[in-house]
């Protein structure tokens, strides 16, 4: 069967929300799609779900395998795809109704093989100012990876927002990294983004994201920060990796290091020493695994990051007073102010 779409929904343990995103599909203005439902081992009614709409609906397909993670079922799910373009939808979220129609009319329009798009908080009133300025982006079109489209606030970090040209996947082969438990995400969006030849984003909010519910593997890992901020550093690694293969990380150092920064190395230096020390010397083995002292010296980086940097790499234990030195120059540099300071040393951690 050829269609024009496929969307990939990976399934697991959603009964609560299953029939309500797969809703979303069914009110889609427009009908050359598929959406291919992975069950990811379902132990609950999902299975049972899905079985009851690929009765009455054919454009359901249902792939069942061992529960192997969200990774592992949405690669599942593109490697069986039968349309011209793919797209994700996370199944406790949904699709407003013109989602498919629109982003088949934005390829064949802009002949991309890249495509992200906005979208809304779910429920409407639950979204961050963060979230909502992430889920609206602006128009663009990038020929080709850069600095702009790899770190501009509004391309990452929800790969569920991406869609791809099947004749990109084929060429490319650029899959979900399943040895990732958290952030795989941002290491995918990365990889797509060093690869695509024409990129575009569009402002049109087709998306509906359920934000973080009880059980979730993002409401887990933040449940430990130290851990949250150790999953970053473990994206760094499969970023840069990524592009060092590729040849092209020396690209796009600066970018990378202030990331870094601001990811992993401004969160790390308000936590308690224990903490602190794990996470910076973290962070300072990824960085010394591409860069020595004298390279990061030379790229030119701001005082305050450079300093951050070298502190990572040394891997000693900061000061109370050496940390809090750090992290205000750091966070002037990031957000321009210190206004939220007071309210961020009052919290349980360790510049206090």
């Amino acid at each position: 069967m050829s269609v024009r779409l496929s969307v990939i929904v990976p399934v697991y343990n959603v009964e609560r929300y299953l029939d309500e995103c797969l809703q979303s599909l069914a009110d889609q203005d427009w009908r050359d799609f598929e959406a291919i439902c992975v069950n990811d081992g379902s132990t609950d009614g999902s299975a049972a779900i899905l079985e009851r709409w690929a009765e009455r609906e054919p454009w359901i397909r249902i792939v069942n395998k061992p529960n192997g993670g969200l990774s592992s079922a949405r690669n599942a799910g593109m490697r069986v795809a039968q349309g011209d373009y793919l797209c994700f939808l996370d199944s406790d979220d949904r699709l407003v109704p013109q989602a498919c129609r629109r982003i088949v009319e934005v390829f064949d329009a802009s002949e991309s093989e890249v495509i992200v798009y906005g979208g809304f908080a779910l429920p409407r009133d639950a979204g961050t100012p963060w979230l909502e300025r992430t889920l609206s982006p602006e128009a663009i079109s990038y020929g080709g990876p850069c600095e702009a489209l790899l770190f501009a606030p509004d391309t990452r970090p929800f790969a569920w927002r991406t869609a791809l040209s099947r004749e990109f996947l084929a060429r490319e082969q650029t899959f979900f990294d399943e040895t990732m438990g958290y952030g795989e995400d941002q290491v995918f969006q990365f990889a797509v983004y060093a690869r695509s030849h024409r990129t575009t984003i569009v402002e049109d909010r087709l998306y509906e994201y359920r934000v973080t519910r009880q059980g979730s593997l993002m409401s887990d890992v933040r449940r430990s920060e130290r851990e949250m901020l150790l999953a970053h550093v473990r994206i760094l690694e499969r970023v840069w990796a990524d592009y060092a293969s590729l040849g092209i990380l020396d690209e796009y150092e600066r970018p990378m290091l202030a990331w870094a920064c601001q990811f992993v190395a401004n969160d790390a230096l308000l936590m308690n020493a224990d903490a602190c020390t794990q996470v910076l010397g973290a962070l300072g083995k990824a960085v010394g695994a591409h860069w020595n002292e004298g390279q990061l010296a030379a790229l030119g980086l701001e005082a305050c990051e450079l300093r951050v940097l070298q502190a990572a790499c040394s891997g000693k234990r900061l000061s109370r007073m050496a940390r809090q030195r750090l992290f205000m120059a750091l966070h002037r540099h990031l957000y321009g102010r210190l206004s939220t300071l007071r309210s961020l040393m009052g919290k349980n951690h360790g510049l206090q």
